[in-house]
């Protein structure tokens, strides 16, 4: 709320700034008050962009698969740049959902970007015969209303028909569409070999992409795929699985505390930096308009 409060009044300052007519001879200096002013609300949208991408990975800090999210500043038109589908900014989500909303950064001259941190997170051991976790590279690939999707979280449910599918009900897809676990006993092998009371009965399909970085959070540990990034099979001989285990979270807390506070402690800095150049601008204002009644 503080945070937003500051933005707000930011842009009350700067519209208040553009409307005060000044004699000539003061102009060049109080167009640089104005300047430091737009200066200080473009710095405090950039902390702010941050502050809510760290939220976000610190709210999913337990979230089984979750890929934390990873922010950097970089100049418009810059050869190395990120695609424009990352020229959004990130908002805080919900603990536990794998959430990542977008909304645009008024930010001339520079964008605030994100990526996908694709380093993998710790495996533990659940003993849940529904549970898989990827050992090597590679995303699930699930069937939603909306299309495929792509996850790490290997926390998976039987349906009614006995279909692995999502806690959320997507099916999880192997080579040959849905993975059905009809028998008694199943089992689930390193290579994503599926049997089903002895007999093979598929293999799990895993994907990869030539740049994951670019994986877009979509909700629920649901990863889209935006236009121009496509899946590729992994290929067998690569595929590494372990059944009875869960893969967690790859966000650090202790990292990203540091980060927020530092974040945050950014973001009072040019607070004060708007506020004393409000306070300049309005001494001037003040002094110049005594000096024209006299």
């Amino acid at each position: 709320p503080a945070a937003q409060g500051g933005a707000g009044s930011a842009r009350a300052l700067r519209s208040r700034a553009g409307s005060i007519r000044l004699p000539a001879a003061r102009t060049r200096k109080e167009s640089l008050v104005i300047r430091s002013l737009n200066t200080a609300e473009k710095a405090m949208q950039m902390e702010q962009v941050r502050i809510d991408a760290l939220a976000n990975n610190l709210a999913n800090v337990d979230s089984t698969g979750f890929r934390q999210i990873l922010t950097r500043v970089v100049e418009k038109g810059a050869p190395d740049g990120p695609v424009a589908d990352a020229e959004l900014t990130v908002a805080a989500a919900a603990a536990g959902r794998g959430t990542a909303a977008r909304r645009t950064a008024n930010v001339p001259d520079t964008l605030v970007t994100h990526a996908m941190d694709p380093r993998r997170g710790p495996v533990v051991a659940t003993g849940r015969d529904t549970d898989v976790a990827i050992m090597g590279r590679g995303f699930f690939v699930v069937q939603t209303d909306a299309g495929e999707r792509y996850t790490r979280a290997g926390s998976f449910v039987l349906d009614s028909q006995r279909r692995l599918t999502t806690p959320e009900g997507n099916v999880v897809l192997g080579a040959a569409g849905p993975v059905n676990l009809d028998g008694r006993n199943f089992a689930i092998g390193h290579d994503g070999t599926v049997t089903v009371d002895g007999q093979v009965r598929g293999r799990l399909r895993l994907v990869d992409f030539a740049d994951a970085t670019r994986l877009e959070h979509e909700g629920a540990n649901r990863l889209k795929a935006p236009e121009g990034l496509e899946p590729q099979d992994v290929p067998v001989p690569e595929v590494v699985v372990a059944q009875g285990h869960r893969e967690g979270s790859n966000v650090d807390p202790v990292d990203v505390l540091v980060d927020m506070i530092a974040a945050q402690r950014a973001f009072e800095m040019h607070t004060k930096v708007m506020t004393t150049e409000d306070e300049l601008l309005n001494k001037s204002v003040n002094t110049l308009g005594r000096a024209a009644a006299s």
